[in-house]
Order: C-alpha cells, then sequence, then structure tokens
C-alpha cells in the first residue's frame, strides 16, 4: 500500500523532529499547567531524551485544489475532524480520487533518527500507489496530482520534567499536538520559525495534515508526499539562530551596508526582553529592547558603526532579561566577515519598508568600463536577476548566473525578495523588498569610495528565470515606467494557469468571482497591453518539464494581440535550468542591444490597464490613485498628438488619477483632454506630482490640488488592493491582542508572519488604536463582543451584541439563502444581519491614518478565530478579498462556506459586487 523511503542520516545536521501532531492536555502557551514547574536556565543537566514513533496511522487521499488548503477544505472536518477519528481498518471515507469513492486507514514507517539523546528526526514519504493518478492526470493535468491526506503518530519525552520542545515541520502545512490545532508549520522548509512548545513527559500525540502542491514538490513521476519533523529540547532560555545570521560582504575591507540581523527564540514561557548587544572588536548598535513573548521568534537587527571591520572574526554577546523576575543573562555569537573585491558580486544589505534586514547580490560594472571612455560623467542603468523559486540570491547558481554578461554597460542586482520563494512570488512584497534593494546602491557607493560609472536608479533592464520570469511578467505589467527592456526566462504566466485551479470545492459562482478578482492583479494574461513599448526578449526549453513552454509561447501571442511584439526564441534541446541560460547569445545581444536604445519610449497610442489591487505603478507618466469600483479593471486609452501637446485619454472605471514629475519633465507642455469633454487642463510642469484629476459629485472631471482627500476616509496608496495588501506595511508589524485567551493565535500568526516572509511583529497585550503611533500596520485578535470600533466611523462592517452588521449603500437583490441573515433598509444602505453563532470567524481590513491598515482576526469562539486566522496570508493564491465572514462549515467546504465576502471601495465603503448572504 504506502511506501516509505529511508534517507541516510549523514545528510542531516544535529537538529530538531519533522512530523509532530500531539493530543494530551497541553498547558497554554503563556502559562505551564500547575502539576509541572517552569525549567529553571540554563539548567545544570540534560535529564531528558526525545524521539518519534517509527510507525504512522495515514488516512486519504482527498482533493484539495492549488492552494486550496489555506481555506480548510478538510472533508474530515465534516465528520468532527481527523483528529477526534480513531483508526479502524475497515472504516470507509468517501473521496472521489479512490476506486469506488472510499478510502481507508493505512500505516507508514517513518525513518527515524536520534542523533542526540535530546534530538529526533522523523522523515514520512508517503504516497498512494492504488490511486489511478495517471488517468487523472489526463483529464485534470497537474491539478489531479494535487491532493491531501492525515498521518498520526506519536513524539516521546522522557523524564520528570516539563520541558521546551523546538519543533522544525519540513513541508507540512497543519499539525495538531496533542489535539490542539497549529495551523502553518513550515511548508517550503525555511526553518526560520520553529514551534516551540512546553511539553511533560510522556507521549504526545501528533497529527499532520499533508498537502501535496505541485508547485512544491514537482509533477513528474509518483505524486508522492514527503515531510521531516525535528524535535529538540531547549535547554538554554533563548536560543540564537546563527543559521539565520545575515551579514553584508565587505568590499575592499569595508562595509558597503552596515545591516545585520539574526533571529533569536525564546524558549520560556516567560517574557524575555534582549537589551543590547556588545562586541569589543568592533561596535554594534541595535536601536531598542527587543520584547519576546513566550515562545516568541523574533529577527533581531543590529547596526555596524565603525568604519571597517577590525578582524575577519569577531564575538557578540547578547544581554538580555527575563521580564518577570529581573534576571540577566548573557550569550554570544560569532560573525565571520567575508571580503570581496570590486568585480566580484557581493552581499548588501539593507532595511526592508516592513523595517527588517533584507539583503540583495550586487555586482558593480568594471571600474575601466569601456562605457566611460569620451565621457566625463555617466549613469548606467540596472540589470535586475529574478530567481527561481526554491533558491536564495546567495547561491552560487544565482550569483554566477550572468557571469558571461560581465562588463556590459550596466550595474547588476539580484534581489533576494526576502525569502526563496520571495515571500509571494515577486508580488506586494517582493516588489518592496526590490525597490528596496534599488535604493541602497548609493549607498553602497558611497560607504565604499566608489570611483567608476554612476548608478541610474530609475532604468531597469529585469531578467528573470523560472518564478523569477513570472516576476518579470509582473514588473513589466505593473512598473512600466521603470523598465527599458525585459527577458522572462522560462517563466510561468500566473500562479493559477501554471497548475490549474480546476480542483476547488465549487461554491457560488459571485464567492469564486470574488476570489478571483482578488488574485487578478497576478494574472499577468489580463495585463500584457501594459507591456506596450517595451523591448522583451522570451526564451524557453523545449523539452522544459518544470515549466512547460505553452506559457511563453502563451504570452508572445497575447502581446502581440496588443499591437505590440515580442521577441520569442525557442532552445530545441534544452530543459528548464543549465549552466548559461541566462547568458545564452540570443540574450547577451539583447542586452547589449537594450542598451542603446532610447530608454522606454512609449507609444503615442497605447491602453493602460489597472487591477484594484494597489501594485500598478505608472505608465506613460499617468498614475491611477482610484478606481470608482474594486469589481473591475480601471482603463484608460491614450492618444498623444506630439505636434500640438494634446493627450485624449478615454477613462473606464477611473476615479482620481495624477502625472509623475517624470513625464512632466520631458514634454514641453501638455493639455489633457479627459473623456472627450470640451474642457481642456494645462498642465502645470511645476505643480505636476501635486495636482489630481478626479470625478465630481456629478461625474465630471474637475482639477484638485488639494491633498486633503488622503485621509483617513478615504483609500489610497499602501491600503489598496486585497487581504494582502497588510504586507504593504511600513515599519514591523503589531499584533494586538484584545481578548484573554488569544495568545497561542497571536503566537501563531507571528511565527507564520516570520515563516513565509521573514516579517517581524510586536505582540502588544494593550489593545487601543486610539492615541498610539503604531510603526506598521496591525493585527488585532479579538473574541465575541471585545473587538473595538474601528477609527472610522463610518466603517461599513460591526461585530454587534448577537450579530455581524454590514452596511452597503443602494439596494441590491438579495444573495443566497442562509436563515441565520436577515437585512433592512436604513437611509441610503442597506444593513445586513448575520447572527452570531457557534464558530464563526471574520477577517476585514479597517483604515488606520498614514496609509496604514488594521487587520481584524476575530471568533465567536476559538474555532471560530483559528479558522479565521489561517487565512491571514501566508502563501500566495489563495485570493483572500479585503472582508471574509466564515461559518462553521468553511472547515470542509472552504470558501464555499462563507457569509459574506467581498471587497472595499474607495471610500471603505461595501463594493456592489460583494457578496452577502441573505435569508428570505
Amino acid at each position: 500500500m504506502h511506501r516509505a523511503m529511508y534517507y541516510s542520516s549523514a545528510y542531516f545536521s544535529k537538529i530538531l523532529v519533522h512530523v509532530v501532531l500531539f493530543r494530551s492536555a497541553l498547558c497554554s502557551v503563556w502559562s505551564l499547567g500547575p502539576q509541572f514547574l517552569t525549567p529553571q536556565y540554563p539548567l545544570d543537566e540534560i535529564s531528558s531524551n526525545v524521539y518519534f514513533s517509527e510507525k504512522w496511522q495515514v488516512l486519504g487521499p482527498f482533493q484539495c485544489g492549488t492552494r486550496e488548503a489555506i481555506w480548510g477544505t478538510d472533508p474530515l472536518e465534516y465528520w468532527g475532524g481527523f483528529t477526534n477519528l480513531s483508526f479502524h481498518e475497515e472504516a470507509g471515507f468517501n473521496s472521489p480520487l479512490a476506486t469506488d469513492g472510499i478510502v481507508r486507514w493505512d500505516s507508514v514507517w517513518a525513518n527515524v533518527t536520534n542523533s542526540l539523546p535530546e534530538q529526533s528526526r522523523a522523515e514520512l514519504m508517503v504516497d498512494f500507489p492504488q490511486i489511478n493518478w495517471k488517468f487523472l492526470q489526463s483529464v485534470y493535468g497537474w491539478s489531479a496530482l494535487q491532493y491531501q491526506a492525515w498521518v498520526r503518530g506519536y513524539i516521546n519525552l522522557s523524564g520528570s520534567n516539563y520541558q521546551a520542545v523546538g519543533i522544525f515541520t519540513d513541508g507540512i502545512l497543519d499539525l495538531f499536538m496533542d489535539g490542539r490545532r497549529y495551523f502553518g508549520g513550515d511548508f517550503y522548509s525555511y526553518r526560520r520559525a520553529p514551534l516551540i512548545l512546553g511539553l511533560p513527559p510522556g507521549e504526545h500525540v501528533i497529527e499532520l495534515r499533508l498537502i501535496r502542491d505541485v508547485r512544491a514538490l514537482g509533477g513528474q513521476g509518483d505524486p508522492t508526499i514527503n515531510v521531516v519533523l525535528e524535535a529538540g529540547i531547549r535547554y538554554e532560555l533563548l536560543t540564537i539562530d546563527e543559521r539565520s545570521l545575515l551579514l553584508p560582504e565587505a568590499t575592499d575591507w569595508h562595509f558597503g551596508s552596515t545591516w545585520g540581523s539574526v533571529n533569536v527564540q525564546n524558549n520560556a514561557a516567560e517574557w524575555v526582553e534582549v537589551l543590547s548587544l556588545s562586541c569589543p572588536d568592533f561596535p554594534l548598535e541595535m536601536s531598542a529592547p527587543l520584547p519576546l513573548a513566550p515562545y516568541q521568534t523574533r529577527p533581531l537587527p543590529f547596526r555596524f558603526m565603525g568604519r571597517s571591520p577590525l578582524s575577519a572574526r569577531f564575538s557578540v554577546d547578547i544581554r538580555y532579561r527575563v521580564v518577570q523576575d529581573g534576571k540577566t543573562w548573557v550569550q554570544s555569537f560569532i560573525i565571520k566577515v567575508i571580503n570581496k573585491t570590486f568585480s566580484e558580486p557581493q552581499r548588501l544589505t539593507y532595511i526592508h519598508p516592513a523595517g527588517i534586514v533584507s539583503y540583495a547580490i550586487l555586482r558593480p560594472p568594471p571600474l575601466d568600463s569601456p562605457c566611460l571612455l569620451n565621457k566625463t560623467t555617466i549613469f548606467l542603468p540596472i540589470i535586475i536577476g529574478l530567481h527561481g523559486a526554491g533558491l536564495e540570491a546567495d547561491s552560487e547558481q544565482i550569483r554566477r548566473m550572468l557571469d558571461l554578461a560581465y562588463g556590459i554597460c550596466a550595474w547588476m542586482l539580484f534581489p533576494s525578495g526576502v525569502t526563496s520563494w520571495s515571500g509571494d512570488d515577486w508580488h506586494t512584497w517582493g516588489i518592496a523588498d526590490i525597490r528596496a534593494a534599488v535604493r541602497a546602491v548609493p549607498d553602497w557607493i558611497g560607504a565604499v569610495g566608489w570611483s567608476g560609472p554612476g548608478f541610474s536608479a530609475d532604468d531597469w533592464i529585469v531578467v528573470g528565470h523560472s518564478n523569477g520570469g513570472q516576476g518579470v511578467w509582473f514588473l513589466v505589467t505593473h512598473y512600466p515606467d521603470n523598465i527599458i527592456a525585459a527577458a522572462p526566462v522560462s517563466g510561468y504566466t500566473s500562479i493559477e494557469n501554471y497548475v490549474p485551479y480546476n480542483m476547488w470545492r465549487d461554491s457560488e459562482p459571485l464567492i469564486s468571482a470574488i476570489l478571483h478578482q482578488s488574485r487578478a492583479s497576478f494574472k499577468h494574461e489580463l495585463l500584457v497591453a501594459n507591456a506596450a513599448g517595451i523591448p522583451i526578449l522570451q526564451q524557453h526549453g523545449l523539452n522544459d518539464t518544470n515549466v512547460p513552454v505553452y506559457h511563453s509561447r502563451l504570452m508572445h501571442q497575447l502581446v502581440e494581440e496588443t499591437g505590440w511584439s515580442s521577441c520569442y526564441v525557442e532552445l530545441p534541446h534544452e530543459g528548464h535550468w543549465y549552466d548559461g541560460v541566462m547568458a545564452t547569445a540570443p540574450l547577451l545581444k539583447f542586452y547589449n542591444d537594450s542598451l542603446r536604445l532610447t530608454p522606454n519610449r512609449t507609444p503615442l497610442e497605447y491602453t493602460m490597464y489597472v487591477p484594484p489591487s494597489g501594485d500598478m505603478a505608472s505608465k506613460g507618466g499617468i498614475c491611477v490613485d482610484q478606481l470608482q469600483s474594486p469589481d473591475m479593471f480601471g482603463r484608460l486609452r491614450v492618444k498623444k498628438d506630439s505636434h500640438s501637446g494634446v493627450w485624449h485619454i478615454q477613462t473606464q472605471n477611473i476615479y482620481r488619477f495624477h502625472l509623475t514629475a517624470k513625464i512632466c519633465k520631458t514634454e514641453d507642455s501638455m493639455i489633457l483632454v479627459v473623456d472627450n469633454i470640451d474642457i481642456q487642463f494645462k498642465v502645470d510642469q511645476f505643480e505636476c506630482e501635486s495636482t489630481w484629476y478626479v470625478k465630481d459629485t456629478n461625474s465630471r472631471w474637475i482639477v484638485s490640488k488639494e491633498n486633503d482627500w488622503q485621509s483617513i476616509s478615504q483609500r489610497y496608496g499602501r491600503q489598496m488592493g486585497a487581504m494582502d495588501a497588510i504586507l504593504r506595511t511600513n515599519g514591523i508589524f503589531t499584533i494586538n491582542l484584545c481578548s484573554v485567551g488569544v495568545e497561542e493565535t497571536a503566537l501563531q500568526i507571528s511565527r507564520n508572519l516570520l515563516q513565509y516572509f521573514a516579517a517581524d511583529s510586536h505582540i502588544d497585550r494593550q489593545c487601543s488604536l486610539l492615541n498610539t503611533t503604531f510603526p506598521g500596520n496591525v493585527i488585532t485578535v479579538s473574541l465575541g463582543n471585545e473587538l473595538a470600533n474601528s477609527v472610522l466611523p463610518s466603517y461599513p462592517i460591526d461585530v454587534e451584541d448577537n450579530h455581524i452588521a454590514l452596511y452597503r449603500r443602494g439596494f441590491p437583490a438579495p444573495g443566497s439563502l442562509h436563515g441565520s441573515v436577515n437585512f433592512e433598509t436604513k437611509g441610503h444602505y442597506q444593513k445586513y444581519t448575520l447572527d452570531r453563532e457557534p464558530t464563526m470567524g471574520a477577517l476585514f481590513l479597517r483604515p488606520l491614518g498614514n496609509e496604514s491598515l488594521e487587520l481584524v482576526v476575530w471568533g465567536e469562539d476559538m474555532n471560530g478565530l483559528e479558522q479565521a486566522a489561517r487565512l491571514v496570508p501566508t502563501l500566495t493564491g489563495a485570493g483572500q478579498p479585503e472582508f471574509l465572514i466564515l461559518g462553521g462549515s468553511c472547515r470542509w467546504k472552504g470558501h464555499a462556506g462563507l457569509y459574506a465576502a467581498g471587497h472595499l471601495d474607495k471610500f471603505w465603503q461595501i463594493s456592489m459586487g460583494s457578496y452577502i448572504a441573505s435569508g428570505t
């Protein structure tokens, strides 16, 4: 039946255990049970050992669509959930994947290794050879190779004391430990934020929900699932994760950037505060004390304050204290300085907008560049190289992928995207990292005393492979004014076209449409018209079994159908990757030719498509600030008369736009005629960026030079978009605890933000948004009646005593049927009331000042809160809109069990295209 594969333990180091789910009475993350004592750190001796079971119970497979697992959609939840089901060989459960439509229990053996008594590792490989995968794939393609299953084993902890145990969960999204759910896991095996638990001695049941994802595990061969659990007893109060240490590389023994970072993990059920960093050999600085909630992991940023390193290796002390008793401790880690020459790729660190330290690999042009001949001052464009999924920009593969192109008249920059998956596939989180990396280059130039060619921060040649090729399409369609040339290599068109979503649970069409609209900004097939004017070379290997060549052929056709064109090169004997794939003869010629062109000559006639995501920058100097409705794309058709300077602009679903300073500086005179009205708007070149063209209450275009519209009552800037707009934070996240008992949920949210985005979050017990300045976006966690009102009085969603109230303008026809829903008319709004019920949850974005956002995570009870918390962004492609009201059936129906979902418009009101279930 199921097969287990065994791996050599030599591959693994002394880390922790791979698959964990428990089922005995777990104490709270914040306080220990009365029958056990908190460990006193550091312990004088090792008193326990830990090991995983070799035999595991298996149940599956069940249907699961691309990225659908975020929504729950677990059919076993209809029967109370896997954790409440006992092993019975004859018990059967319905599954459309299996013969006779029934799956039964089975067993699988794990490869368990214990390198040390206090550490254990379990590797599981699960497959289902009895399923006719080949036939399913012949009908549904790669979508059919995605499924979910459950396994159950145990972890045993010996000794007589309560222990802190750190657990790494490679390849896992959901797990139960002793009946308590932990969502998020470590699906991409980042190992950035382990699950840290306080456990009593004895046997603890571990249950893992296994998800097979083609993007993560591949679409070739047998559709197996491989997961790893590592567990280790923590004997120190604080763990310094030296594997996470992020440092700049020195250039000629001078740091080109000053930022470093290391993750620290609190192993205790007490609040701990990192007080300071010190180094006798080199001055270091941290900005402020760093508090860590019980069992929380956070990145610790610091700065090098000296001009150059005194040695290649030095020790750093971290001083911290237990908040409750004030006792201080000191631990150390080692910094090793790596020196590079000016001609080598080198690591550059900087601050990401989210307040964390990120990095990119920078390679400056040669100091004796031929570009300097006969020129006293020259500013060269920058080649931005985007890596594929699962690759670090720091790897030799990425550092060296443009070696053959070195010496052309351009800088080279390889952003990390913060993580090896670029956090979110080079989208909202990833593009913020790209822009931060570009802004960091001038600082490097000054710090190392660079005397070579200058740097043009606004002229990008973007190239990328695989997921990076998809990232190139995102930049071309969303940042066209920055792009002077683009080369997507072996890239896919969009997430949902890579592995189609046709295996998702069916829902009402309106709900599906809302989720589709939430992902639409990343549907590059819909936005190719924005590429007009940009030279594009596409390259793809004919034998590519990772990203089918169909994707590049399709985009080549779609670009042509917009009236523009791309150059297309198909390599007849090549697959997905090989050394030199980014520097083939056609690409080298393209790079050089692109540098000789006049940057970004936008056609005199073009169409600009604007998704409601807020990710769209300017095209042709036009930047759209707000759409009329978030339920559809905006569109501008532009026709410029080069002789008269008149721009004829036809708009669709556009409410407010402005011109960029760059276009005003390059145009001698400009007159705008919008939507064929008789009024002409003469552009003032000196007030270009501070002039808005907006529709008045009669839908007539007018000019406004007042910026008072940028207030909390209007949605703009970083606030735009679906729920992933929360990632557009300007500073670290604050997680507000607004109810007793929600600490574990807050900790999971914090852990997931760190795991999947390397993002930092401060857990705050004050729960106040009034008269408080937060450094970044806020996530509020609340139960029942304890959610405070929005700081915006007109916000349309309220949690009231017995129901959730939603207000919507106008009088639309009722939606579908739910007996718990009523509606009534109030003024110009229609009020819908959703009766509160057990296991109900909700998420919705609310505005804060200065373009900041609050994401409310609410539950009627802990079950509802946990269901809502799993939808805080982690994996891309799930499609969460700005507000969601979840019923209890979402646990097995996923998005099909929603009571309400939809978008919020420019005035923070519920859009007409939103879904609100209503009764009769």
